[in-house]
């Protein structure tokens, strides 16, 4: 009999608890990264030989890849981007962003600043295009109590999935998809297994703050090695493409409203112009490259990608939109292609940093945030 009573009890129990938890959840704001996460990649050795045998990823409290929260007493800088600002497999410590903070936290450099304390936080997603950036920029940027300076770093995304989806004349606007866009936010939808449920999320959520657990995952990089051999593989490669007007527009439509967002909370921003690697490849450095096909590598099998050359020279329709932005909004812009030695040194891919590209890129964004001219690079001169 006493089970009989003690069950309803129990079952009444956990759905207010669940309730509870859900109309939590819809008070709480959006994070692009988990808060207080922790992971760490054990990269694939054999296809990333240049890179760190292991690589840190963490996030502080404010859902931003960087040190802990800071308070409203530091100079504070937020990088926005796609994936050549998230840095994925680089760690902690080499991720541009960071080596921002180290110079920046210089002595010399935060006398020039006049701060005691430079803080660089990094909410960078791959492949998220200069629509969704603009969206998470809403979201986001009015949690910050303060912000100095807003960095973007963008361009190479729009590309991506122009090219993906096969060169469209037209561009539909996308629905926005939170779950995409967001690790956290308060439109999550919940289930009743166990699982996703709320009140297991708020578990999660409590035991990354309390006990800070470690996610480790192995041998991460092999896909890249099959995306790879799938380039390498390929029975087409495109050499020609449509022109890319409607692409470009959209970029720069997008792009003006995510300046326009910046400027309306933080006190400065950089225009920060997204590098790539261009240069005549031999077939062994072909063999190295991956990105640009016809529909997404991650999902399926591809028989048909887009030549380098096609690719730079989209980047640089891109770029110049970017910049042309930057001068009509009056925001600082900084060109990163006389910068950069155009190399495997600084490149791991066509788009990405190694850890001493990473370090060049850091280095020449703190000059620019301290208004000295960053040193160019040998064989870094635009072509």
């Amino acid at each position: 009999m006493p089970y009989l009573v003690a069950v309803p009890i129990l079952i009444a129990l956990v759905v207010v608890t669940e309730l509870f938890f859900r109309a939590r959840n819809r008070r709480l704001g959006y994070f692009v990264l988990q808060a207080y996460s922790r992971l760490r990649l054990k990269l694939d050795r054999e296809i990333l030989p240049d890179l760190e045998p292991e690589v840190r990823i963490h996030v502080n409290a404010d859902g931003e890849r960087g040190g802990p929260s800071p308070g409203t007493d530091v100079y504070r800088v937020l990088v926005v981007g796609g994936s050549a600002a998230e840095c994925y497999l680089l760690d902690q410590d080499s991720q541009w962003p960071s080596v921002i903070e180290r110079r920046l936290n210089e002595p010399s450099s935060l006398a020039a600043l006049g701060e005691t304390r430079v803080h660089v936080g990094n909410i960078s997603r791959s492949l998220v295009n200069c629509d969704y950036l603009t969206m998470i920029m809403g979201k986001v940027l009015d949690r910050f109590a303060r912000l100095d300076t807003v960095i973007t770093f963008v361009g190479a995304s729009d590309v991506v999935a122009w090219l993906e989806a096969g060169t469209p004349a037209t561009i539909d606007k996308p629905v926005h998809s939170m779950d995409y866009a967001f690790n956290d936010h308060p439109q999550a939808t919940f289930g009743w297994s166990p699982k996703r449920t709320a009140t297991w999320r708020q578990v999660g959520r409590v035991q990354r703050k309390l006990m800070r657990p470690e996610d480790v995952r192995e041998n991460v990089g092999r896909r890249i090695g099959k995306n790879r051999t799938m380039r390498a593989a390929a029975t087409t490669l495109i050499d020609e493409v449509p022109d890319p007007a409607p692409m470009v527009a959209y970029f720069e439509e997008h792009f003006r409203r995510m300046i326009q967002a910046a400027q309306g909370r933080a006190k400065r921003v950089l225009v920060v112009r997204q590098p790539w690697f261009e240069k005549e490849f031999t077939a062994e450095e072909n063999a190295r490259l991956w990105n640009f096909g016809k529909g997404r590598p991650y999902e399926r099998e591809l028989d048909t990608y887009y030549t380098h050359r096609v690719v730079a020279a989209l980047m640089r329709a891109v770029d110049e939109a970017g910049s042309r932005v930057a001068r009509d909004m009056g925001v600082e812009q900084l060109d990163l292609m006389p910068v950069l030695e155009r190399s495997f040194d600084t490149y791991y891919d066509f788009l990405h940093f190694t850890p001493k590209g990473a370090e060049g890129v850091g280095n020449a964004v703190a000059s620019a945030i301290l208004r000295e001219t960053p040193k160019q690079a040998d064989g870094a001169d635009r072509s």
